[in-house]
């Protein structure tokens, strides 16, 4: 079973790839003029970015000093 520094670490890089992946879906949303397309991709983005919260409520109650940052923040 991996220790706790493993899974901060690797939540982190799973958010990381979230993120990029919005980006991505973004730029294509971006250059269509496609409304179908864009549609469709928006609704895969919007997917994208409920990971990202997801991966932000593991990563705060893991992480202490994480939670407390967001909580200073009246996140």
């Amino acid at each position: 079973m991996s220790d706790i520094s493993t899974d901060l670490n690797n939540l982190r890089e799973d958010m990381k790839d979230e993120l990029l992946a919005i980006n991505h879906y973004q730029a294509h949303i971006d250059a269509t003029d496609n409304t179908e397309i864009q549609k469709q991709l928006a609704h895969i983005r919007d997917e994208e970015k409920e990971h990202v919260a997801e991966l932000v409520k593991l990563l705060r109650a893991l992480d202490p000093t994480e939670d407390e940052k967001f909580q200073k923040e009246g996140l």
